[in-house]
């Protein structure tokens, strides 16, 4: 596993999808083979890589909120990624300034 192969599934993902991104188990490891250690690194990488284009991302098991709706990462999900929009990163950091401001005052 290159960081290329990484790179290709992510942009395929992208094409389909760019608001929400999924890798399950069974893409992962039976449809491209990758043992449980590829799995690690591939997971490992995408997270920097979205994460790095205003991507949260979420691992199985994990609670969050999409669309208005709570949502939980499936047991056959191994990843989940969502596009972080413009206004809601505005509203993270509006919260986080606010929250400073009343710890210095």
């Amino acid at each position: 596993m290159t960081t290329q192969f990484v790179e290709n599934l992510i942009n395929e993902k992208m094409i389909k999808n760019e608001n929400e991104i999924i890798f399950t188990f069974y893409e992962l490891r039976v449809k491209h083979n990758l043992s449980e250690e590829e799995v690690d690194k591939f997971l490992a990488l995408c997270k920097t890589r979205l994460e790095g284009i205003d991507y949260k991302v979420y691992f199985t098991g994990a609670k969050f909120i999409y669309q208005n709706a709570n949502r939980t990462v499936q047991d056959n999900e191994l990843m989940v990624a969502i596009k972080e929009k413009e206004n809601e990163k505005n509203e993270s950091n509006e919260a986080v300034f606010k929250r400073r401001n009343r710890i210095i005052k």
